[in-house]
């Protein structure tokens, strides 16, 4: 019923709140002691490894004792011998007295899995539940238990809880009030047909009440005309179905301690007339049948035993009917409740696959940790050539270049250019010597049956007779089964283990040839059963973790690689099986395999991962791996533009003695960031610009000279340096921003007199190769941040003066390209807009298309003479008085392009349209809707870069607000030169007087300016 689904939705969400606040808060009940039981030593080993993993990563309820008790002897003494088993280790640590005030939970989890063989080693308990926990771990059986359980505590007195370890339980904890019972079964109401698999409770009508009730009786697997003569079908044809859940309190406990105790001292010969292989006394039928009211002690000696009738069962039953018959089990109905038991193999595949979207309500998914979009998958990778199919499953397996059957289930196993039949279970495990196995049988089989039942759609008997292998080469146990069948190869790799399966596959459907028989026939052969007693869990362990590792970087890097926003992707990583710097190693591999764009993505990513995670240590921080991203630019720019315009280093020589060039510099009215690296690589730019002059002059200022010396000298006349260099090193090292000669030393590198890269030439040989020494000045009479270009334009006149100075013929697109490439070698991270803005006069509105290399198309507005005199009457500077560096602004700003930030890409497409829009207005001469679109713009760069303004520029354009029409920064923004577009009616001297009756005296002015 969907309501009831509702109800088990919100009641498991209650008890994972529990279980979360109980993992990180010490207040509120829980359980002192919460016990795993185990077959034996091997198995106690693996159960508890699982265990310490949670515990290391705070998965467990904190202020909870936890530990594994394996079988005494490592014999099967059954779930009423493991009872008390885990009675006498709780007294011989806590002593009985101190036992008996704790809260206790027991786990019965001690079966060899014959069932689900796949989950023999690790244990069944620990079979995945296709969920993902808010921690990020795939849960278990076992978790979904400690989530069950978690409130319990809070409604119960002293004693024990006992699970069962195959079996969820949906209840909500509101339902059960265990203070003052001696005993309880927890049950559900279930159908009568299915009551018959089952244990059933009888009720006592002579008892009152809606909460606890007495059993009159209790009954196991009675068929339905049994269940109805005993009266325990109600009038909907429903029974109580015992879930396996029992609570015995502390009085039951200290009872059933007398048994192996004298003097509440214990007494080891008692403990094992108790406690052995022949006795195996089960729980519910030697503990839990004498506490019904009704229960007699001769139909008591009838009650089906675990191992078979003896003497001593007998007098085991009378000592425990003297200890417990006198006390009551109450009967505690969870209604609604439900229950999902995973049963058998092809139960736990009905669950998983085709019955699972009925659980979807509880969080079930079909594909968990996986990079797969077909099965249900969890914790594998599944390589995209695969041919999987909808109804398989498969869990910590790793498939390549594979066609799986359908049906199939794949547990552990890793495959590569194979064909899997359909309807078989494949399950590999390394053993302790080294060596692997893999396990193949069918879906449907059952393992515990004889070896003539149905065993992969045909027997082994059949096998038998194929291959003429005598039954004591297969058997060495009195019963032959499937279980203990000694059929599957040992293998020196698991690829071999895995061919050897599919062999054995084909000798039982006898399509194998003599050959593939006889190896089989003489391969050491391991068994359902000893395999799994043999395996190597650590091994098992750290392999899931591997493949866990492997399917979290893979699915990382494919969400990167399809442009999903990394800000969302790293927000969810959940680096819960990783050290994270070993995780960035690894992505650092990929990154440095991948060609642009998605290298420059991962590199960002793991500077973002080392900001969320807070690392800073030497290697590994945020600054590191963002240069490395923008070196990838850098590269793939310089590949480009080297690719258009190699320079033939050969033909460079001087063609005159002196060479100078001088600019304007331009306002960028709309557009940026667009025409910045990446986004233009990405997604092509659009700008609309315009040269200028600063009072009445061309503000930028380059002489390219040649000198007798042999060696290469910068000057900055404006900053009044002036140096000498001799060394080619010096000079190729070019990306410190704070260099006064970086600019300088891009340049030549970018015009191709300055190698790149490593060469045995010396910087003397170059300049005799040339001609002579060279002297690069440049001159800007501009603030330094002023946002108007000036880096980019002395480079494009310092590449221009070098070109022409060496005899190299350019065109504009080449300077273009070579000052593109200078900011990326000096890792400014500017764009082509300023060279192409300042580079000739005019209003330019210029686009570029997608691609590596950027091709710039350049339409020269053709305004007329009218319209440019009323924009330069209307066109303002208004100086700031603060600078900021472009680098830090543009790297924001690109930051979020590369992480593929959705709102900051529509704001940049946004921008682009402005731009369209604009160039529509200005070629209309409608410069009051030219002037509204700047505005527009610059509310669009503020959502991309917060410190494009700041309140001292909002301070200034409110305090002319009544003047302007529409306003911007210069450049990148946060400091530097304003734009403002005046109203109609309102001069320059109007908005000087403003500012300078409110700026007196501390660097904001208007400056005079013209577009040209």
């Amino acid at each position: 019923m969907v309501k009831n689904n509702k109800f088990f939705a919100q009641s498991y969400n209650d008890a994972l709140n529990d279980y979360i606040y109980s993992c990180e808060n010490l207040r509120g009940d829980r359980w002192d002691w919460i016990v795993l039981t185990a077959s034996n030593d091997n198995q106690a080993k693996a159960y508890q490894l699982q265990i310490d993993k949670r515990l290391h990563e705070k998965r467990l309820p904190i202020g909870t004792n936890f530990c594994v008790v394996p079988d005494y002897k490592n014999e099967r003494v059954g779930s009423g011998g493991a009872t008390l088993n885990v009675i006498r280790y709780l007294a011989e640590k806590d002593g009985i007295n101190e036992l008996l005030n704790k809260k206790i939970l027991i786990i019965h989890s001690g079966g060899d899995s014959k069932r689900i063989p796949q989950y023999s080693a690790c244990g069944k308990i620990f079979a995945p539940v296709p969920r993902l926990l808010p921690n990020g771990n795939i849960s278990t059986i076992f978790d979904e238990l400690i989530i069950a359980a978690s409130d319990i505590p809070n409604r119960c007195g002293k004693g024990m809880m006992i699970f069962p370890s195959d079996t969820e339980i949906l209840f909500n904890s509101l339902q059960i009030d265990l203070m003052s019972c001696d005993a309880a079964g927890l049950s559900i109401k279930a159908p009568v047909t299915e009551g018959q698999d089952h244990g059933v409770f009888l009720q006592d009508d002579t008892t009152n009440g809606n909460v606890s009730k007495i059993v009159k009786q209790f009954v196991h697997k009675k068929s339905e005309t049994v269940l109805r003569s005993l009266g325990a079908v109600d009038e909907f044809d429903q029974v109580d179905i015992d879930t396996g859940c029992i609570w015995l309190s502390s009085k039951i406990i200290n009872a059933l301690y007398s048994l192996i105790s004298v003097e509440k001292k214990f007494n080891i010969k008692k403990f094992e007339q108790f406690v052995n292989p022949k006795v195996c006394l089960n729980f519910y039928a030697d503990f839990v049948y004498p506490l019904a009211k009704k229960a007699s002690l001769s139909e008591y000696f009838l009650e089906k035993p675990e191992n078979g009738f003896s003497d001593e069962l007998k007098q085991c039953r009378k000592k425990i009917w003297n200890k417990l018959n006198e006390y009551n089990l109450s009967l505690v109905k969870l209604i609604p409740a439900k229950y999902i038991h995973f049963g058998m193999t092809h139960e736990m595949y009905d669950l998983f696959v085709n019955d699972i979207l009925d659980y979807t309500y509880l969080g079930w998914n079909r594909r968990i940790l996986t990079n797969s979009n077909r099965g249900t998958v969890i914790n594998s990778y599944i390589s995209k050539d695969t041919i999987l199919p909808e109804k398989c499953y498969i869990e910590n397996s790793t498939i390549d270049h594979c066609q799986i059957g359908n049906g199939t289930i794949l547990s552990n196993t890793d495959i590569e250019n194979c064909t899997i039949p359909a309807n078989v279970v494949m399950h590999t495990l390394k053993l302790n010597n080294g060596k692997y196995v893999c396990r193949i049988y069918g879906k449907n089989d059952n393992p515990k049956s004889a070896y003539t039942s149905p065993f992969m759609g045909s027997s082994i008997s059949e096998l038998i007779k194929y291959t003429k292998i005598e039954m004591n080469e297969i058997w060495d146990k009195d019963i032959p089964s499937i279980w203990n069948a000694r059929i599957y190869p040992e293998c020196d790799s698991a690829t071999e283990a895995v061919s050897s399966a599919l062999n054995l596959y084909k000798i039982i459907h006898n399509i194998a040839d003599e050959h593939d028989i006889k190896k089989w026939r003489s391969s050491i052969r391991h068994s359902l059963e000893d395999s799994f007693n043999e395996a190597d869990i650590i091994f098992m362990l750290e392999r899931q973790s591997d493949i866990s590792k492997k399917v979290v970087l893979e699915n990382f890097i494919d969400d990167i690689e399809n442009g999903r926003n990394a800000v969302d992707i790293i927000s969810k990583l959940n680096i819960f099986s990783w050290n994270v710097k070993e995780f960035i190693d690894e992505l650092i591999k990929r990154a440095n395999e991948c060609k642009f764009p998605v290298c420059m993505r991962l590199y960002l990513a793991c500077a973002d991962i080392c900001r969320r995670y807070e690392i800073e240590t030497y290697g590994y921080n945020y600054s590191l791996f963002e240069d490395r991203a923008y070196e990838s630019i850098c590269r793939t720019i310089i590949n480009s533009t080297n690719d258009r315009f190699k320079t033939e280093f050969e033909k460079l020589h001087f063609v005159q003695d002196s060479k100078s060039v001088e600019l304007p510099v331009r306002v960028n009215f709309c557009g940026s960031p667009s025409d910045a690296a990446p986004y233009c690589l990405e997604h092509g730019g659009t700008m609309i610009d315009g040269a200028l002059l600063l009072n009445g002059k061309k503000p930028i200022k380059v002489i390219v000279k040649k000198i007798s010396e042999k060696i290469i000298r910068f000057g900055s006349v404006d900053q009044g340096y002036k140096d000498g260099f001799s060394k080619l090193d010096e000079i190729r090292n070019c990306a410190d921003p704070t260099d006064p000669y970086a600019l300088h030393k891009a340049v030549l590198i970018a015009t191709g007199v300055i190698p790149f890269n490593q060469t045995d030439r010396s910087l003397e040989e170059i300049c005799s190769m040339l001609g002579g020494g060279l002297e690069l000045l440049t001159s800007a009479d501009v603030p330094k941040g002023s946002g108007l270009g000036t880096s980019s334009l002395i480079a494009a006149a310092a590449v221009k003066a070098v070109n022409e100075i060496l005899g190299v013929k350019t065109d504009d697109e080449m300077i273009y390209a070579q000052v593109f490439l200078v900011e990326q070698l000096m890792t400014t991270g500017g764009g082509w807009q300023d060279q192409v803005g300042g580079l000739t006069s005019g209003i330019k509105y210029f686009t570029s298309k997608p691609g590596e290399y950027q091709k710039i198309e350049v339409d020269h507005l053709n305004i007329s003479d009218e319209v440019m005199t009323k924009l330069n009457d209307r066109f303002a500077l208004i100086f700031s008085g603060q600078r900021r560096l472009a680098r830090n602004v543009l790297r924001e700003e690109m930051n979020k392009c590369i992480r593929n930030d959705s709102n900051a890409l529509e704001a940049i497409k946004n921008i682009e349209m402005y731009c369209a829009i604009m160039r529509y207005y200005l070629l209309k001469g409608d410069i009051t809707s030219f002037a509204k679109y700047i505005t527009k713009q610059f509310e669009l760069v503020k959502i991309l870069d917060k410190g494009a303004s700041n309140t001292c520029i909002e301070y200034i354009f409110d305090v002319c607000d009544d003047l302007i029409d529409g306003k911007s920064v210069c450049g990148a923004g946060g400091g530097g030169f304003l734009q403002v577009i005046l109203k109609e009616g309102v001069s320059k001297e109007m908005l000087k007087n403003r500012i300078q009756e409110v700026f007196a005296d501390c660097g904001v002015e208007v400056w005079d300016c013209q577009l040209v």
